[in-house]
């Protein structure tokens, strides 16, 4: 095939997904008169004309996205290809050239719809993800390279074609509310602080469990503050308590939930104190703030609330900014240390979100010069997390870097290369008893330290590699052959596919270790599950022989099932809950389907998925447009060009679509 015949600008999309689809963000395939979905679901197949609002139609004439074009378009065709202009990217422009509009449920009404699309900010070209649930006025807008969202779209991409697949990314979505909100009531007055004893073990939990992983508080100084306001508390408190009192609200929901291992109803009573206070806390915006915001920011993240997280940290360190925290101003006090150690805890909790969600930082490397704290032998896992967040600022940017200057394929792989040998080599610097990549045998009151430290390392391992699970296995190999010849790290590149799914095995390892030899903490969360179980599920898609798929297999049932239960007991949606069990099942379903030729053991990742042997590809062409894959949305894959889409399936290792 050549691709020099490709046309030099891109052919519209026709729009002729139905209501439902579109609302869901799935691939219609516009077959009549219903599509599948709709079929599947016994509800009545409507497309709306997205260009002329209150328009509907009903499906009686087939309008596959591969029909022929009429002659007036042919011609068109025929005069693009003939001119000069170069080839453009597969990936420079987005999948979707309509304007997408909001994405409202069917039970809205049409003139409804028709006003809120008005006002739908576009979405083309912005390498941008729209996240909605099934209401109608949740919604979020987020980097295509989000890790959670983009390894659930390539799943349903692979399997668009099998009748028995159900669509995951709509279950997933429902995350959305639970996430992002925290319902509160109206506070008739403030949760009591507990009496001294259980505030003294409340204060020895937080401190011993905790601390070391988060360490913006000053022991003595805060069991000072705590009863400094418990004798205020019986008078009148002043403005400038209330950052104070929100501290201690925060470290006794955490150390509550800490003791019992679960979120429990005194944590969220303190939770709920903690939060109210927010007006109060960027009210009177200081050292005491910062400290606020991200005590509250470690409660809701050990709740499994990223979302809400997210918005706090960005204020906490806009607080933090500007009283200069981020600056290193000369000094051997031991209050300079306890800034430097606030400045880095919200530095590593904005390069973790950062690294999952993709979302742009408020932190600039260039502009922050505060020194790193002061290492002590209890500091080994802080001082480990400062340095590999440094690593992740390196990932970050090659993943969701400038899209405005594109890196090649061999600056991609070379990047990655460098990286990889960072994590190796940070992960050497520790301890035989607590490295991270290795079986841990650490004294079981620092287990769950050494597993959050563990498991941070993993999911940047993940995040790294993550294009060897979306890309033609063949091809990247061919690719890393050809650019990384010679470097200490082209070997590692070539099985970044089973690197990826070890350490998906790692974390989930890990966790079951925990459960054995010690016990759960609510620094480690569920949602730190979600991806290992993603990739699992796309390693045993993409290796169909692999011997290790039974154990997988049963390792994805077990943890899937497991944080089912979790998520429902937590309060999060059930729907998306639900969806981890259709995820499993339907894994479980194709694992079994598979029937590996006798005698074949190992993959031959050299064979082409879609058939098509490396040399009919003009290999050139695809390294432009590669890299831009990584800030593409996938729920909107499908062009009208079916040579395209062969081209971009290629890059991505996906099976042909039905015509």
């Amino acid at each position: 095939m050549e691709l020099a015949s490709a046309s030099s600008v891109k052919r519209p999309r026709q729009a002729t997904a139905c209501n439902w689809c579109r609302s869901h963000k799935l691939k219609c395939d516009a077959e009549q008169p219903s599509c599948k979905n709709c079929r599947r679901r016994g509800m009545e197949c409507v497309t709306t004309d997205l260009r002329r609002q209150g328009l509907e139609s009903r499906r009686v004439e087939p309008l596959g996205r591969h029909r022929k074009r009429n002659s007036m378009i042919s011609q068109t065709r025929q005069s693009e290809s003939s001119s000069s202009l170069p080839t453009p990217s597969i990936f420079a422009v987005p999948f979707n050239d309509v304007t997408r509009q909001e994405q409202i449920s069917d039970d809205v009404s049409r003139q409804y719809t028709a006003d809120v699309s008005s006002q739908e900010p576009s979405s083309t070209a912005t390498g941008l993800t729209l996240v909605t649930d099934k209401s109608s006025s949740r919604r979020q807008m987020i980097r295509s390279g989000s890790s959670m969202y983009v390894l659930v779209q390539w799943l349903d991409l692979f399997f668009t074609n099998q009748e028995n697949w159900n669509a995951i990314f709509p279950y997933f979505q429902q995350s959305l509310a639970y996430s992002t909100e925290v319902p509160l009531s109206f506070p008739i007055s403030l949760p009591s602080l507990p009496p001294p004893k259980e505030t003294k073990q409340y204060i020895s939990i937080f401190f011993t469990r905790i601390y070391p992983v988060f360490p913006i508080l000053h022991q003595d100084t805060f069991s000072e503050s705590v009863e400094h306001l418990r004798v205020k508390l019986t008078s009148q408190l002043e403005s400038k308590d209330y950052p104070a009192l929100a501290c201690a609200y925060a470290v006794f929901s955490s150390a509550v939930d800490e003791a019992d291992g679960h979120p429990t109803e005194l944590g969220t009573q303190y939770l709920e104190g903690a939060y109210v206070l927010y007006a109060h806390i960027v009210a009177i915006p200081y050292l005491t703030s910062v400290q606020a915001l991200l005590l509250l920011i470690i409660v809701l993240k050990n709740r499994s609330k990223d979302g809400a997280s997210w918005g706090i940290l960005g204020q906490a360190i806009r607080i933090a900014q500007s009283i200069g925290l981020h600056r290193h101003v000369p000094s051997t006090s031991e209050i300079d240390d306890l800034h430097s150690r606030i400045w880095w805890t919200a530095y590593i909790l904005e390069r973790t979100m950062e690294l999952e969600t993709g979302r742009p930082s408020a932190i600039r490397d260039d502009e922050c010069d505060q020194i790193l704290p002061e290492i002590q032998a209890p500091d080994v896992y802080f001082g480990g997390l400062i340095r590999l967040s440094k690593i992740q600022t390196r990932a970050i940017d090659l993943l969701y870097g400038n899209k405005h200057h594109p890196k090649s394929t061999r600056d991609i792989l070379l990047e990655m290369g460098r990286i990889d040998r960072a994590l190796t080599d940070w992960a050497n610097e520790f301890p035989e008893s607590i490295k991270p990549g290795q079986q841990l045998f650490c004294a079981s009151e620092e287990l769950h330290l050494a597993t959050y430290l563990s498991i941070h390392y993993h999911q940047t391992i993940i995040a790294l590699h993550r294009p060897a699970f979306l890309s033609a296995p063949a091809w990247l190999k061919d690719r890393i052959d050809e650019h990384c010849a010679g470097t200490p790290w082209g070997d590692r590149l070539r099985y970044s596919l089973c690197i990826g799914s070890t350490s998906a095995r790692a974390i989930l390892k890990a966790l079951s270790d925990l459960l054995l030899y010690s016990r759960l903490s609510r620094i480690i969360t569920v949602n730190q599950m979600l991806p290992a179980i993603l990739v699992l599920a796309i390693y045993m898609t993409k290796i169909p022989n692999s011997l290790m798929h039974n154990s997988d297999m049963a390792m994805l049932s077990t943890f899937a099932l497991k944080m089912e239960k979790e998520y429902l007991k937590m309060g999060q949606d059930a729907e998306f809950a639900t969806g981890l069990g259709v995820l499993q099942r339907q894994i479980a379903e194709h694992v079994t389907s598979l029937k590996p030729a006798e005698g074949q053991t190992t993959v031959q990742l050299q064979q082409d998925p879609l058939g098509l042997a490396p040399q009919d590809l003009n290999l050139g062409y695809l390294d432009e447009a590669w890299p831009a894959l990584w800030n593409e949305d996938l729920t909107n894959f499908y062009t009208d060009d079916t040579e395209q889409n062969m081209l971009n399936m290629y890059l991505l290792g996906l099976p042909p679509i039905e015509n």
